[in-house]
């Protein structure tokens, strides 16, 4: 059986795709057009060798081997992700309110 070495960067595109429930808005959030989100689908399919998504109605829903994969694909991007990170090193992320009372006393 010949290795397949899965793509992460396509991987995070059907991931972002199954979260926001469309592949549309997939391409929004990753900068990219949908038929470059649709061409990274057809790749992913074509690297595992069968379907992971079908048509159902208007939409898309995944298939059983869509289900799996989705599973890893979750497991990889996270551990790519804190990969990252530690190499890295912690950059912090959000933001800080800081409350102040308006009024303060007059000498």
């Amino acid at each position: 059986m010949q290795r397949v070495t899965f793509d992460l960067d396509v991987m995070r595109s059907f991931v972002t795709g199954i979260e926001l429930g469309s592949f549309a808005k997939a391409a929004d959030r990753l900068a990219r057009s949908t038929s470059a989100v649709s061409a990274q689908l057809k790749k992913l399919e074509d690297q595992a060798g069968t379907p992971l998504l079908r048509k159902s109605g208007r939409g898309m829903v995944l298939t059983d081997a869509g289900e799996t994969m989705l599973g890893y694909a979750r497991r990889l991007l996270e551990l790519n992700d804190e990969a990252a990170t530690a190499v890295r090193g912690v950059q912090l992320e959000g933001r800080v309110r800081l409350g102040m009372q308006e009024d303060f006393g007059e000498n």
